[in-house]
């Protein structure tokens, strides 16, 4: 993972990724209670999110492998039951242990950051592992489906009072990492910050199959957190297991 793109949006990612209570919601409702759960949220990025889920869980463990987000998540988080780690995905085994969280919480196109089936099996199997019995993982990348089958090349632009954020794809034929190209502008200073990262474009089918090599027999795909069916259309997708 190429680190230096998050940690130079860093100070500017409330503007561009504010707090979507329609997540916290969708998580809160996967569950029948939540007071005596305990969560972990991988790629937490500042904490708004992790924040708002320890309104209503047990604890929650927050990891991001970037320190310049973890650092701003610290400093605008102090919590008793939020816990913030650097931490890289593929420990979280290692970290957490077996059958000691209720629920894995991994959005924000987080997921797509491995760099291939490998790694993301690595994953799906380690948080098999590391969720009680009853455990859920909770999951929302880019539908990659639609961007490969209908060849967009752009996100739509992010934009408000504060910034404007372009987001386009270089798709290569035949290779299987694509190309995710940013170009962030502060409005208040002119500041332009642009950066190209490499992300694995990982197809709904090819998560289903991986969800099911790593042990998790029980899922529902989603179009939305308003868990709305999943559509060749869709834009992003979730996934709820159990």
């Amino acid at each position: 993972m190429n680190m230096s793109f998050y940690e130079s949006i860093a100070e500017y990612y409330h503007h561009i990724f504010p707090l979507n209570k329609t997540q916290a919601s969708f998580v809160q409702e996967s569950f029948d209670e939540t007071r005596q759960k305990d969560l972990l949220d991988i790629g937490c990025g500042i904490g708004e999110l992790s924040s708002e889920l320890s309104k209503s869980f047990k604890s929650v463990h927050a990891i991001d492998l970037d320190e310049a987000m973890i650092q701003k998540a610290l400093s605008g988080n102090q919590t008793a039951n939020l816990h913030f780690q650097k931490l890289n995905m593929l420990e979280i085994e290692r970290t957490f242990g077996a059958d000691a969280i209720d629920a894995i919480v991994c959005f924000g196109n987080t997921l797509v950051h491995l760099d291939g089936p490998e790694q993301l099996l690595d994953f799906f199997k380690q948080s098999k592992a590391t969720l009680k019995n009853d455990g859920k993982l909770l999951l929302q990348i880019i539908n990659y489906d639609r961007i490969i089958d209908q060849n967009i090349n752009a996100l739509p632009t992010i934009e408000n009072d504060y910034i404007r954020f372009v987001r386009n794809y270089d798709l290569h034929q035949g290779q299987k990492m694509l190309d995710f190209h940013t170009i962030l502008t502060i409005k208040k200073s002119g500041h332009i910050i642009e950066n190209k990262i490499q992300l694995y474009p990982v197809r709904s089918s090819e998560i289903k199959h991986l969800l099911m090599q790593a042990g998790f027999i029980n899922f529902e795909f989603y179009g939305n957190f308003k868990q709305e069916k999943f559509t060749k259309n869709s834009i992003p997708l979730v996934v709820n297991t159990n």
